[in-house]
């Protein structure tokens, strides 16, 4: 009977060893095969060419392939949709951005929790929006504009990717602080309202640096202030928002990788681990400035607490805006 207990008790030893070491050995072995990243946008955009950049890292360290993989639709709730119902293996990845903070405000119908659902991984690029003006407007500093926005309210007109996108909020806070009204024509995307801005359609817009950039060094339309912080190196004579006359502001557009919840935990390290590696190489660092994106690693814990900070700002405002569920 001692016998049997002994053997039991080293049994039940060796298969909580044997269960304890599965994860580590998967980790071990992660990837072995192709990686999806799902981007909820279209090519050609921030989140989109980000993607790539990392991917291309990854790919590059792994071995293996990362694929990205455009899902576009409600404001990138349809690739993320995709990746909340995947497999919790680490082989089914999203793009997730500041919109997984605003959608469920924005959504009513979703089928999971943008926040709640999926595993932060790392953020991977941070950008300012750039607030640019058609080219024949007379502003040639941010006090101008807003001093004629003041004087003449609704007179001026603002485009944006779309209602409940960062770049509408963006531009609802600038209006807030700035204390200004400038009547919203939202677009199907970023792309669609510079373009607009360029022609004369509409006077202005907030856009990704990614896109704007070229843009303003082309002459097609004027900068008058950057939504972060510190300059942008790629226009270091465009003066931040805060330093040019509204004290404050700060508006960074992000984006990072996310799992589904319940991959395990050694491959989730794993996953921000070679993130951070490949986003310190001199490869990755350059691609980003050419595109005017700004690296941004983080642990997976800052990064879960950059996501709750940034609900805890945007979601005031969102309320305020009274902005109708979809």
């Amino acid at each position: 009977m001692h016998l049997m207990r002994t053997v039991g008790r080293a049994v039940a030893a060796a298969a909580f060893l044997v269960g304890s070491l599965a994860p580590a050995a998967a980790a071990e072995a992660y990837p072995s095969r192709p990686v999806r990243l799902m981007v909820g946008f279209a090519a050609g955009g921030g989140a989109d060419i980000g993607g790539r950049i990392l991917a291309a890292a990854l790919t590059e360290r792994w071995g293996q392939t990362m694929v990205v993989e455009n899902r576009t639709g409600a404001g990138g709730m349809i690739a993320a949709e995709l990746v909340a119902h995947a497999a919790p293996d680490g082989y089914t990845l999203v793009a997730c951005s500041s919109n997984h903070v605003f959608a469920p405000h924005l959504y009513k119908h979703l089928t999971f929790d943008p926040i709640k659902d999926f595993e932060p991984i790392s953020a991977s690029a941070t950008l300012p929006n750039i607030l640019v003006v058609h080219k024949t407007l007379p502003y040639r500093t941010l006090g101008e504009l807003i001093a004629d926005a003041k004087a003449h309210p609704g007179k001026l007109t603002y485009g944006s990717s779309g209602i409940g996108a960062s770049l509408h909020l963006t531009m609802e806070l600038f209006k807030t602080m700035a204390g200004v009204d400038i009547v919203h024509v939202p677009y199907k995307g970023g792309s669609a309202s510079l373009a607009d801005v360029i022609a004369g359609h509409t006077d202005m817009m907030f856009g990704n640096a990614t896109e704007q950039v070229g843009a303003v060094k082309s002459g097609q339309v004027r900068a008058l202030g950057v939504s972060s912080l510190t300059r942008h190196p790629a226009l270091p004579d465009v003066p931040t928002i805060a330093e040019a006359g509204v004290p404050g502001f700060e508006v960074v557009t992000w984006y990072g990788v996310c799992a589904p919840r319940g991959v395990p935990t050694p491959i989730l390290d794993k996953l921000n681990a070679d993130m951070v590696a490949a986003m310190a190489t001199e490869t990755y660092r350059r691609r980003c400035a050419e595109q005017g994106i700004l690296p941004a690693p983080m642990s997976r814990p800052e990064y879960a607490a950059f996501i709750e900070a940034q609900s805890e700002k945007w979601t005031p405002l969102i309320k305020r805006l009274g902005i109708q569920p979809e």
